[in-house]
């Protein structure tokens, strides 16, 4: 009789140990499935099929809710479909999970701007750049410049918009957004270099077509 708790015990841990196993090769199984859920996702996305691309990060998420890049882009998603309401809970949960992202930082400072919410989103911009593994700095301080220009920091949003163009001299968007900080601050001469410069950039594009107006509103023809 001594010795039969120790035989319940051996049987017991040997049947933790087997759950144990069945547990991690589940979970090893589903995160693969989870990544090929995101990855399906990920060309729906590039297809333009917004419907099916949800539901396939959706099912990556549920396979795997420890995926931040999973939430990232789901956001991403919610903001293509014009939900920043949406998008920013999934960029602040991926945030969550990571708070070290640098880019699901930047996206929640996007989320926040679509909502004019520009005092968040100039402080998410800030976490943004703060992180030395942001892939897009001019991206975030060209966003930066915008947020400030809407909170009328005309001056701190001129020196982030230059240091944007400084990185990336081809970017349009921050010599247009430039371009209404000089009108502004009535700095009309420098206001209509900038328009320029963005609608030599990139003529087609929308901020070289909104160039083009703003020029003609300064008396210069497009």
């Amino acid at each position: 009789m001594s010795r039969q708790p120790r035989v319940w015990l051996a049987v017991l841990l040997a049947s933790l140990w087997l759950a144990g196993c069945a547990t991690t090769e589940q979970t090893e199984v589903q995160r693969l499935q989870a990544r090929a859920s995101y990855e399906r996702g990920l060309a729906h996305m590039r297809d333009k099929q917004p419907a099916l691309a949800l539901n396939a990060i959706q099912e990556a998420i549920a396979l795997d809710g420890t995926g931040a890049t999973y939430r990232n882009a789901l956001g991403l998603l919610y903001l293509e479909l014009r939900r920043p309401d949406l998008a920013l809970d999934e960029f602040r949960k991926a945030t969550e999970i990571d708070p070290h992202y640098a880019e699901a930082h930047l996206n929640t400072g996007i989320a926040l701007a679509e909502s004019s919410r520009w005092e968040e989103a100039a402080a998410a911009y800030r976490r943004a750049i703060a992180m030395p593994t942001l892939a897009v700095p001019h991206v975030a301080y060209q966003n930066l410049g915008l947020a400030l220009f809407h909170l009328k920091r005309y001056r701190d949003a001129e020196q982030a918009l230059k240091f944007a163009v400084s990185l990336e001299p081809q970017m349009e968007a921050a010599y247009y957004n430039l371009g209404l900080v000089f009108v502004a601050e009535g700095r009309k001469d420098e206001a209509k270099a900038a328009f320029r410069r963005a609608r030599d950039l990139a003529p087609q594009s929308p901020f070289g077509q909104a160039a083009v107006g703003q020029l003609r509103a300064l008396g210069e023809g497009g």
